[in-house]
This record gives structure tokens, C-alpha cells and sequence, in this order.
């Protein structure tokens, strides 16, 4: 692992946030019965899922059994086994599920490291994730309906300049009233 990779930095916040949450994490566990996943490391898992833009947790799992960094940073040694994902999202969304995920948030904002990065008075946002997560299909649709009424807005305000535009305006409308009376 790079001295200077952003990765190891990141680390070092989250397992800073994770140790508060160590009480948290204790009550999830039963005391008898088989092995589960640690808390700890499916959210970690989660959050290589999210940095690194894994788009399933199939991905993420194939990710996790080459990927010596993304091993390092969830704690799995090199002989240990990944997970199956359908058990992993199982498990992951049963733990988001709980207010352990906005206490994760609340004490990574919190961090020495983090907090003199925040502001109140400005918000910034990477789009390019954005525009990569949202289906090309749904926003070609919803920018060509939105084209659609923005047209019909301004036809609909040029009409209402002009005296002819009113004339039409009102020979619609009356043409609907009549239209609505004959049904």
C-alpha cells in the first residue's frame, strides 16, 4: 500500500468513527449461534462499494477476492474468503436499517480531519457522479419532456402578448367548454 494513497488517509478516519461505535456494534452481535459478517467490515465493504463506483455487490465481491487495496481496507487477510453477495446485501442492508448508519455519519463529520472541511455557508456537489448514476434513458425522456412544456410555456406567453394570441387563447377555451358540456 502507497505511503500516499488518499485510500489509507480515509482509513484512518473511519476506523476513528468505528471505535465509537464499538458499544453499537457489541449489541449486534449474538452471543451463541453461527458467525456472522462483522459490522464492521460490511460497512467498510460498503464504502469501497461507494468510493470506488462497484456498481453490484456481485462486482464488489469479485473486487474483493483480486483487489489487494480493497482487502487491506476492509481487514481481510489474503487467505480469507469473501463473501457470497446475497448474504453480504442481506446483511448490509439489515445494518443500515438501524441508526448505526447515521451514527457512522454523524461521528465521520465529526472527525478531526473532516470537520474543518465542512462549511454552513457553502455546498458543493461532484456531478459527474450524478450524471453517471442516473439512467441515460430516464433523463433523455424527462429533459425531452421538459423541452416539450418549456415550448408550450413560451408559445402559451407570446399568445397572451399579442391580440390575436388572446383571440386564439379564448376560441380554445371556449371550444373545450362546449367540448365538456356535450359529454
Amino acid at each position: 500500500m502507497p505511503a500516499r494513497h488518499p485510500l489509507r488517509k480515509i482509513k484512518s478516519v473511519v476506523d476513528a468513527a468505528l471505535v465509537t461505535l464499538d458499544a453499537d456494534f457489541a449489541a449486534l452481535y449474538a452471543a451463541d449461534g453461527r458467525p456472522s459478517t462483522a459490522p464492521e467490515r460490511s460497512i467498510r465493504a460498503s464504502l469501497v462499494q461507494i468510493l470506488f463506483s462497484v456498481r453490484s455487490e456481485r462486482q464488489l465481491m469479485e473486487q474483493l477476492q483480486y483487489n489487494l487495496l480493497f482487502r487491506w481496507f476492509v481487514g481481510l487477510s489474503i487467505d480469507e474468503g469473501v463473501w457470497v453477495p446475497t448474504v453480504f446485501r442481506k446483511n448490509r442492508d439489515r445494518l443500515l436499517n438501524t441508526e448505526i448508519a447515521q451514527k457512522l455519519m454523524a461521528a465521520i463529520l465529526v472527525h478531526e480531519k473532516v470537520a474543518p472541511l465542512l462549511s454552513d455557508e457553502h455546498f458543493s456537489v461532484d456531478g459527474t457522479l450524478v450524471e453517471a448514476w442516473a439512467s441515460f434513458k430516464s433523463s433523455s425522456r424527462r429533459a425531452q419532456a421538459m423541452a416539450v412544456r418549456h415550448r408550450r410555456l413560451i408559445r402559451r406567453h407570446l399568445m397572451q402578448e399579442t391580440p390575436t394570441g388572446q383571440a386564439q387563447l379564448e376560441h380554445r377555451r371556449r371550444r373545450r367548454r362546449q367540448a365538456g358540456q356535450t359529454r
